[in-house]
Formats: C-alpha cells, sequence, structure tokens
C-alpha cells in the first residue's frame, strides 16, 4: 500500500505497488485501515492523525530437547513480561517493549536476557546456542486503547493500535467494525471509550471510538 487517495474529505482509493513494480488504485464502498504500526503515517497523509507509536518486541525461539521440563501450555510471566507460547516441539518467548522509532535491529542484551530468563524457569529445556530471535513492531496507543470505528475522512474506517492485544483483540474488533459497516449495533458497547486524543479522528454518530 502506498497511498489512501481522497478528494473532496473522502475516500477515493487506494494506491498499491507489487515488488515486480505492478502499481495499480483499487476502489472500493468502504476501506479499512488495520496496518498496525504502519497505520501512522498512511492515515496522517490523508489527513487522519492518529496516536500510534511503533513499541518493538522481541521473540526467542528453542527447540525443546527435553518435555518433561517444557510446558504444554502457554504461560505469562508476570514479573518478566514475558509470554511462554509451545509450538509443537519449539517454545517461543515473547516480551520486551523498546521505543526505538521503526528500527527492527536485534539488541544482543535483550535476546540473551529473554533466553536466560526462559532456562531459569525451565532448566534443561533447551540450549541458549539454539536460539533463533525476530522483533516486530506493536502499534502502541497512550492509553493502551485501539482504534476502532469510522475516522473523520468518509469511507475510511480504523481497526488498529491493539498494541500487545493484536491477536486477543483481531476476531472480535474485526466483527464488531463489520458489523457497524453494515449498519449494525455490535454485541458490546464501545461508547465507554470516548476520544480524547489530541486531533480526535473518529465521526459522530453510532460508530465505535477511542
Amino acid at each position: 500500500v502506498q497511498r489512501l487517495r481522497t478528494l473532496g474529505g473522502a475516500m477515493a482509493g487506494v494506491e498499491i505497488a507489487s515488488e515486480s513494480g505492478m502499481y495499480e488504485v483499487l476502489t472500493a464502498d468502504a476501506y479499512v485501515l488495520a496496518m498496525g504500526s504502519f497505520s501512522t503515517q498512511l492515515a496522517r497523509d490523508a489527513g487522519v492523525p492518529l496516536d500510534i507509536y511503533p513499541a518493538k518486541g522481541y521473540s526467542a525461539t528453542l527447540p525443546v530437547l527435553d518435555e518433561s521440563k517444557a510446558p504444554s501450555v502457554s504461560l505469562t510471566d508476570d514479573e518478566y513480561k514475558l509470554v511462554f507460547s509451545r509450538f509443537g516441539d519449539r517454545m517461543r518467548i515473547a516480551g520486551t517493549a523498546e521505543l526505538n522509532g521503526y528500527d527492527l535491529s536485534l539488541n544482543p542484551a535483550r535476546c540473551k536476557a529473554i533466553v536466560q530468563r526462559a532456562l531459569d524457569v525451565f532448566p534443561g529445556m533447551s540450549r541458549p546456542e539454539l536460539a533463533t530471535f525476530w522483533a516486530g513492531l506493536r502499534p502502541a496507543t497512550p492509553g493502551n486503547v485501539p482504534y476502532i470505528g469510522r475516522s473523520r475522512l468518509e469511507g475510511l474506517y480504523l481497526n488498529t493500535g491493539h498494541g500487545t492485544l493484536g491477536w486477543t483483540h483481531g476476531c472480535g474488533s474485526g466483527r464488531a467494525l463489520a458489523e457497524l459497516m453494515s449498519g449494525r449495533q455490535p454485541e458490546v458497547d464501545f461508547e465507554f471509550c470516548g476520544y480524547t486524543r489530541r486531533g480526535a479522528t473518529v465521526a459522530t454518530g453510532p460508530a465505535m471510538a477511542h
């Protein structure tokens, strides 16, 4: 996605380009901006400011070498803010929040700390030298409340800014937004969220807000 096209305060299309260089403009009756941390620039260029900042999170994936020493269910280490998720014969440990723009480089100290904590909690589960690492950007908002609903740009809906809870909230927020776009009232009342950000982006009417 290259750009959101607008005309007269309304959406007019989405410019896309493929890796092979093919360029196209897609048009629709309605559009949903759901690009996580990368929603901000597209929305800003279209005149819809969003208070979203990328919070880099890390994950370490280890092969499980001893089944008896590894958990078989997802666990949360509340002290260190790490989540342990089992994927067959692998264990993934995710956590941390680094505010460093859109930089996806790996900090060796953070990588080491995640693995060390994992093996402190589950000694003998694996070996540190076998870990593989990854980093991604969580779309964080100041109040940890996502943007879900209509924007002030006619035809543009928002479903972004879920922070660390993208997988948790994804299905529910997607369903609720689909109901709103179809003129129905969602099962859950989101009016309590209100909208207090500088440069309000959510239109008035029966829609969810931040």
